[in-house]
């Protein structure tokens, strides 16, 4: 059979404010769309399959910089387009390109929990075929109702026969084929090659791992729970197969996609193990970061296995510091336990947290929804010091399609319209919603989180002035800071360290040697120095991109836009 048909796969642009979150600063292409191009590349009659990440490319570009897909397929015609809708905020991007590869005549199909939500939208949009949930088993089936002996067309007579899609039939008529059954053995599917990506700009800072999909959970504001169901994993050896895979190619820093790492605390005690084994046995280099819950303070088996695999960061959604909050989010948790827990972490790891900020109550909401947004703001700053927190993110609330915060929100009457706030503002920099029945005035709102963060980052007035770009610290931590801090730092490891030592002791554990007593706290407070260097390069890069979004929002209209509105309906 001869193969002569080419599929591309496109990760549209984040919009030029998104650019500035640090999400998008980090070079990480999304695994969905790479996983279920993965599973065709053997097909028959495919040629060539390839991806394009636009917000990681060095490609040819047209005259508004953006990549030239009429170049691209002037030379390398597509027959099929697949497109990453899983972002909202480039949901404007997507659709543009999904037109204009329309006019060339392709087959547009598009999956992730955006189109998923609004498949109607999408479908009005230059998108043939909306793929619902997991798209490997049903990209499989597609190709054998697309693909003739003539080449590729959309047959819409036939589309009916496979389950979880939606499609216009031939008199515009929106169809959908019902829910899929989930994909129950991850192992079957072929390992994601994200080498499929043409024309990479930079090297990537993390290569996601994808060991698992779904949660437990049930956060208000998420849609993974609505969109995978309960978790479910790969085994450890497929996991360890794509780590070890990109090893070999010069990577050493991963990053494990799961919403929740330790959702399964066995077997990522045994994953973790298992790399820590391959780095010892073959001298590798391995930097991991995971997404977890704080619940994983309480299991110091899973510490200890984190910690002997390369784990250095864990990204915990922490949320809110309000416990009203945290109810209304569905949480599960108090921001006491939240300090408790980060406080133990935080020997171990460094902690980056992420934050909603003025989270919309619901109609159960009692003392705290009384908060002035300057009393949420303290509250804040307080629990960043307290609980040990290295790096923060502070963002609106953001009602994504698919989830249980916009369906209510919207049978409260309290989403802007897109007029107003179009879905490229759906990327937490801006406030999508009416704050008014909290209490809280729009305007403080939608500006505080990025105060906090330029607080966090950027410090005062006087210190922005004084020590920009943080000269000061750099000066002191490479001077007369670095004797004066280690010795600090040794001092107290060694007394928390002997009083330990006493207390095994007593408990008659024989680990009295000269080594645990002098080297163990020498090698802490070392750790304990970098730090203070990392953390200190993090608040002079998170810094920069700080003032560039504040640049980029001051010079747009949208303070002007919300006043308006707010304005007209007062």
């Amino acid at each position: 059979m001869k193969r002569d048909l080419t599929i591309v796969g496109i990760i549209p642009q984040y919009p030029k404010h998104s650019q500035q979150n640090i999400y998008a600063r980090i070079k990480m292409p999304p695994v969905g769309l790479l996983s279920v191009m993965s599973q065709i590349t053997h097909h028959p009659r495919i040629k060539e399959i390839y991806a394009i990440d636009e917000n990681n490319f060095s490609g040819p570009q047209d005259s508004y910089g953006l990549p030239d897909h009429s170049f691209l397929q002037a030379g390398q015609p597509a027959q099929i387009a697949l497109f990453y809708g899983g972002m909202s905020n480039s949901i404007p991007r997507m659709y543009a390109i999904s037109r204009q590869y329309k006019t060339f005549g392709a087959v547009t199909i598009a999956g992730g929990s955006h189109v998923d939500a609004l498949p109607q939208e999408a479908l009005q949009s230059g998108v043939d075929i909306v793929v619902h949930g997991e798209g490997e088993e049903t990209m499989t089936e597609l190709l054998e109702i697309l693909i003739s002996g003539s080449g590729v067309s959309l047959n819409r007579e036939r589309l009916h026969q496979v389950t979880g899609i939606s499609f216009l039939d031939e008199t515009g008529a929106y169809i959908f084929t019902g829910k899929r059954k989930p994909i129950e053995d991850l192992d079957e599917l072929a390992d994601p090659d994200l080498t499929m990506i043409k024309f990479l700009k930079k090297r990537w800072s993390f290569v996601p791992i994808n060991r698992g999909r779904g949660c437990n959970w049930n956060c208000e504001f998420c849609i993974v729970n609505k969109r995978y169901g309960k978790y479910k994993f790969a085994s450890v050896d497929k996991t360890l197969r794509q780590l070890i895979k990109y090893n070999d190619l010069g990577y050493s820093n991963f990053f494990f996609t799961d919403d929740n790492f330790a959702q399964n605390p066995d077997d990522a005690i045994e994953l973790c193990r298992k790399i820590g084994d391959y780095k010892r046995n073959f001298r590798k280099k391995i930097d991991l970061v995971v997404q977890v819950r704080s619940e994983v303070a309480e299991n110091d088996e899973l510490i200890e296995a984190m910690r002997g695999a390369g784990v250095s960061m864990l990204a915990i959604g922490y949320e809110s510091p309000i416990n009203e909050e945290l109810r209304a989010m569905r949480k599960g948790v108090t921001a006491e336990k939240l300090i408790t827990r980060s406080q133990k972490l935080s020997n171990y790891f460094y902690l980056h947290g992420m934050f909603i900020f003025g989270y919309p109550l619901n109609e159960n909401a009692q003392a705290d929804s009384s908060f002035t947004i300057k009393q949420r703001c303290k509250h804040y700053i307080k629990f960043f010091k307290k609980s040990g927190i290295d790096t923060i993110q502070v963002l609106n609330a953001v009602p994504l399609p698919g989830s249980d915060l916009r369906a209510r929100l919207e049978r409260e009457g309290r989403l802007l319209p897109l007029s107003l706030v179009g879905w490229d503002k759906y990327d937490g920099l801006f406030l999508c919603y009416d704050p008014r029945p909290d209490g809280l005035d729009a305007f403080d709102l939608q500006n505080m989180p990025c105060l906090l963060m330029k607080n966090k980052y950027l410090g005062g007035f006087i210190g922005r002035k004084l020590n920009y770009g943080n000269w000061l610290n750099w000066t002191y931590i490479a001077t007369i800071g670095f004797p004066i801090e280690f010795t600090g730092f040794y001092v107290r490891r060694f007394v928390r360290n002997l009083l330990e030592k006493i207390r095994a002791r007593k408990l008659q554990r024989n680990d009295w040697t000269l080594r645990s007593i002098f080297s163990v706290p020498l090698a802490n407070a070392w750790k304990d120095i970098k730090r203070i260097w990392r953390n200190l390069f993090v608040k002079t890069y998170a810094g920069a991109i700080v003032s560039r979004w504040l640049k980029i929002y001051r010079e747009s209209d949208y303070n002007n836009k919300l006043k308006r509105l707010f304005n007209d309906t007062r």
